[in-house]
């Protein structure tokens, strides 16, 4: 997000003059340091519990230094997504966020020169120190910097969102004439690499502890209602109680303009919103393949009566070839509704019907 700095001076993103509303979801849901822990975890060591809320510290987010820029009498600013400092045993780093649902190709070098940024930032932070402490003597005092002086290490993780695989370059070999280059040559140029974290390719989401397993499970599923709302609903414990937060971000990032607008229906008093059954409502209100809600709740009428018969003949240890054989139903359909009973022992018939019509509809 842009916002104006101390000096009144106007300014602008790194993206362009305004921050989309999906980068604002991730902003935002990123503010809080648990989920930024859990991302580290996740991403960077491998699902184990290296940091935790505790250790995320805020920091500015505005790029300062050689990458600040003053034209025609005006500071132009830059900011990064997000950026934290991070504690890590007895040290530290700086971790930043870059949030991108379209291919930059040459993300190597914006990233590299972030990074950069961050490290010039910490350098003229010292150098300041020096300066008021007039400490420094020879050489040090002509760098400002002294021989003990260390700098934190800065790392970038680019969250990538977009429809279609990631096919930007990784490193900044692969955007220069590197292979006509003579091999001695090589040997003095230095790489940069970038870490994606691209979210629909990302499958070991088991990794994360916190809702961003939910939330990005259901962005891998997205396009895909069946396979989304089975996600929702065999995770139904974790979405039927879920921060604003993490729903905006599955609102935004796949689009999902009815699953928007049920937002304040489905909010309980603590500000939680019930994905599930803002699903189901989606359903009820018609909005699933443009059936009316008298279609819809005639269809779910007559879904939950079939359920009724499976359930009794269930109930009276029939196995499910023979309820199939004597309802002259597919066999397959008789197992899922015989599943969801299972899986949903609280439910009624009526809201096994309601899922049946969403998978039909999905289907």
């Amino acid at each position: 997000m842009c916002q104006e700095s101390a000096d009144l001076f106007p300014c602008q993103t790194g993206k362009g003059n305004s921050m989309g509303q999906k980068d604002i979801s991730l902003v935002r849901y990123f503010e809080d340091e648990d989920r930024y822990a859990d991302l580290i975890n996740g991403f960077i060591f491998g699902g184990e519990r290296v940091v935790s809320g505790a250790d995320i510290q805020e920091l500015d987010s505005r790029i300062t230094g050689f990458l600040s820029k003053i034209k025609d009498g005006f500071k132009i600013q830059k900011y990064r997504d997000s950026v934290r400092k991070v504690v890590l045993g007895l040290g530290f780093a700086i971790i930043g966020l870059e949030n991108q649902d379209r291919v930059h190709h040459a993300m190597p070098i914006r990233i590299m020169l972030e990074d950069a940024a961050g490290y010039d930032k910490q350098m003229r932070r010292i150098q300041k120190h020096h300066r008021n402490r007039k400490d420094l003597q020879g050489d040090e005092f002509l760098g400002g910097f002294s021989i003990r002086d260390k700098v934190y290490p800065v790392i970038t993780i680019c969250i990538y969102y977009g429809d279609k695989p990631y096919d930007g370059a990784k490193e900044l070999y692969q955007i220069m004439e590197y292979e006509t280059l003579p091999d001695k040559l090589k040997v003095f140029l230095n790489n940069y690499k970038i870490h994606v974290l691209e979210i629909r390719s990302f499958h070991d989401i088991d990794r994360f502890k916190t809702d961003l397993r939910e939330v990005f499970g259901f962005i891998q599923r997205s396009g895909d209602p069946a396979e989304e709302q089975k996600f929702t609903f065999e995770n139904k414990e974790r979405f039927q109680k879920m921060d604003e937060e993490a729903f905006d971000v599955i609102t935004t990032v796949t689009g999902s303009k009815e699953l928007e607008l049920m937002k304040n229906e489905y909010r309980d008093e603590r500000g939680k919103i019930n994905m599930c059954e803002a699903i189901l409502g989606m359903i009820e209100a018609g909005r699933v393949e443009g059936l009316s809600e008298g279609e819809t709740r005639g269809k779910i009428k007559g879904e939950a009566k079939i359920v009724a018969i499976i359930r009794k003949k269930y109930i009276k240890k029939k196995n499910l070839q023979i309820i199939s054989d004597e309802l002259e139903l597919d066999y397959s359909y008789v197992k899922e509704v015989v599943d969801l009973i299972h899986e949903h022992p609280d439910w009624t018939d009526l809201q096994i019907g309601e899922m049946l019509i969403m998978h039909n509809n999905f289907k």
